[in-house]
This record gives C-alpha cells, structure tokens and sequence, in this order.
C-alpha cells in the first residue's frame, strides 16, 4: 500500500492555484473572447428562426454522441435516434451505451432549462456541479453505474456524490476525497465573481480545467465537467442551441487531452505566474478551448446561409428522387422547404403552390417529404413545419456529424 502523501499530492485548495490567469495574462486573453462573444452575436442574427429552433434539438444527439466519443462511450448516430423511439439493442454494452447517451441528452435539455440565465454565484457552485452529475446518473441503471477504482475494486458510482476513494487519471493523481469539498469552495470562491462578458467566457473555460482536475466524482466527471460548460455558455446567450465545445473537444481529441494534461503540471519556474501549478499551461488550455469555440461558430455560420441551404436542399431531393421508395421527390420542393427555415408552419396548400408543379404531383411530392422525414405536422391535414432527420445530416448539414452521413447512407 502506498504511503498517504504519495497518494493523494494534493490535499489543501491552494495547491490548485492559479484559478484564473494573473491580470496580464487575462488582458492578453480578452480580444480572443471578445471575438467569440461577437461571432456568436453575429450567428444568432441569421434569418432562419425555425431552422435555428429544429437545430436545437436535432443537435443533441450529436453533443451527445461526441462527450461520450470522447469517453471511448459512445454508440452509432442511428442507434442513438432509435433510442429515442425507446427502441434499445438487444446486445447489453450497446443497450448501456444508448441509455448513456439518452442521458445525456436528457441532461442537456434539463439544465437549459434549469438555468436559462447566467449566475456566476449559482454556475460555479458545488449543488449545480452535484446537480448535473445526479440527474445524468440517475437515468441509468446500477449495473450502468459499476466503477473500478485505483485499487482494482468494483464500486458503485453514486449519483450527485462526491467520490470516497483515489483515482488516476493518466499521470495525474487529484486531490486528497477527503478534502473535496474543501477543493469545491475555494473552486466557487475563485470563479463567482466573473458575472459577465469576456471575463466570464474566460472564467468558463479555465473552470473546465479546474474541475476535472479535482476529479470530485468517481465516474463522470469529464462528461459533467462538458455539460458544465455547454450549460455555461448556453446561459451566457452564446450558443442559441446552434453550437457546443462537445463537437470541437472531440474532434481534436488528442490536442484536448494534452491541453488538459499541460494544464495539470506544476508550476515551471518563477515567470510561471505565482501558483502552485503552471499559469503557462492553464493560458494555453484556455487560449485551445476559445479556439474551439470560434472554430464551432465559424461551421454553423456557413450552414445557416439560406441561399446555401436551400442548394443544399435541391441536391438532395435529385438524389432521393432515384430511389424508386421516394420517386417523387422533385428539386421544386428546396424553395418552399427553404422557407419553412424562416417561419414556424405553413399551409399545405401554400407550401404545394409554391412548388408551382400540378395538384396530383404536389400532392404526391408532399407525401414523399414526409416519408423522409424533412416535413412533420401536429395533425394529418394540419399546417407543416420543417423537421431534421439524423439521417437527412449528410445532405442538409455535410461534416457536421460526419459519423452520422456514413450511418445514412
């Protein structure tokens, strides 16, 4: 058994310091999160509400699939969408991946709307952290929940629950679960303060780092630690549902991992800021993790171009119209189903005018729409509003969710 000191190095808060860069640091920092508070502004101002309000949820799956992808969690895109229906594998570890990623985005949905608005004082407390982690595992089964600690042993994850034992996590070894708690204070101590703006997004991605160094869960603590941030940004009114880190994360996942693991090491001598760890290494995560940011909204603002998307729309109509099932498809139909990204419904009758093709073959093309799922309705004859298929991805949104087009195909 290892002597105590060697197993947990880390046993007092301040042994985490810095939490937020010193001033120069932070002022050198500023203009990259200005650009993302701009950018974002700038991505909520497009012309498309009903599309920006069907991305929102058709975006979940996706987060989901790529926290938990990054996690070595995660389940095919379609498997994910049957889930949905309650449709679950028959194979056990496909059936636990499903419910995994169902919980999360139920998670997702639930803390949106559990805090619609930024509070830096209830963001970065210790409830809202168990909060999250509680209702993530809560949806899942015990035998979903099994974990093996540092010593081998199986043990229970428990929902909400500060971990009892030590953990490594590759070569890092977090604090004392003894002096959780304590970490969790000084952790909200450091961070309630940043209420607004550039301070705030800053504050965000450095907090990331933060808790998933103090690792205060036994399992889940990378997931809650996304969710964290999703959560925060979203509150900060910077996402509008159209965008997430979970994507950027996973699609630089070693460079993510290294961030991280940069950011664990102590401090490198005395330019290294005035902390226990590496101020260095905390800037560069953050300086990563806003470029990630900007580099997600840059991808949704070439995707919500109208004019783009409605090209995007006539290219796969052409293609489904050679599948004998939807032969009826015609490229006529991008206008109207263009248009449906603007506004929240539309009469049928409208929508078949403005394909300008003979009764019977609107009649027959709208019936195809929603063989394929792009048209939805609340009644058989009533108004049409614009759905997102997670297999419609490959044409409506290319390399968004690349994994997603080939389950399509």
């Amino acid at each position: 058994m290892m002597p105590l000191a060697r197993r947990y190095p880390y046993e007092h808060p301040h042994q985490m310091q810095p939490l937020m860069p010193g001033e120069h640091r932070l002022e050198s920092l500023r203009p990259l999160a200005a650009r993302l508070i701009a950018q974002s502004a700038a991505l909520a101002a497009h012309g498309m509400p009903r599309l920006r309000a069907a991305l929102r949820e058709a975006l979940r799956p996706m987060n989901s699939y790529y926290t938990n992808k990054i996690e070595g969690q995660h389940t095919e895109p379609l498997l994910i969408e049957q889930a949905l229906q309650r449709d679950f594998s028959s194979k056990p570890d496909e059936a636990r991946r499903q419910r995994i990623a169902i919980a999360h985005i139920e998670t997702e949905r639930w803390s949106e709307a559990a805090w619609p608005s930024f509070d830096s004082e209830v963001h970065f407390g210790a409830p809202a952290v168990r909060d999250i982690h509680r209702h993530l595992h809560e949806q899942l089964r015990p035998d979903d929940l099994r974990q093996e600690d540092d010593d081998g042993k199986l043990a229970n994850v428990l929902a909400g629950e500060w971990r009892a034992q030590g953990v490594q996590v590759g070569h890092h070894v977090p604090p004392d679960p003894a002096a959780i708690p304590a970490f969790m204070d000084a952790w909200q101590t450091g961070y309630r303060h940043a209420r607004a703006g550039e301070t705030a997004v800053i504050a965000l991605a450095a907090a990331h780092h933060r808790l998933a160094w103090i690792h205060p869960f036994l399992d889940g603590n990378g997931r809650v630690a996304r969710l964290h941030t999703h959560i925060g940004l979203a509150a900060l009114g910077l996402t509008h549902g159209l965008w997430s880190p979970m994507r950027g994360f996973a699609r630089s996942q070693p460079r993510y991992y290294a961030s991280l693991a940069e950011a664990d090491q102590p401090r490198k001598g005395d330019l290294d800021g005035r902390g226990n760890l590496t101020e260095a290494g905390l800037v560069s995560f953050i300086e990563y993790f806003l470029e990630v940011c900007l580099d997600q909204i840059g991808f949704m603002q070439g995707m919500l171009d109208l004019s783009a998307f409605e090209s995007r729309l006539a290219q796969m109509l052409a293609a489904l119209a050679q599948t004998p099932e939807t032969r009826y498809l015609r490229a006529e139909a991008a206008l109207p189903l263009a248009m449906l990204g603007t506004v929240e419904s539309m009469d049928r009758a409208r929508f078949k005018a403005m394909t300008g093709l003979a009764a019977r073959t609107a009649d027959r093309l709208l019936a195809d729409l929603f063989k394929i799922g792009i048209l939805c309705s609340p009644s058989p004859r009533g108004p049409i509003e614009l759905a997102l298929p997670i297999a419609l991805f490959r044409w409506l949104f290319p390399r968004l969710w690349p994994e997603a087009e080939s389950a399509g195909t």
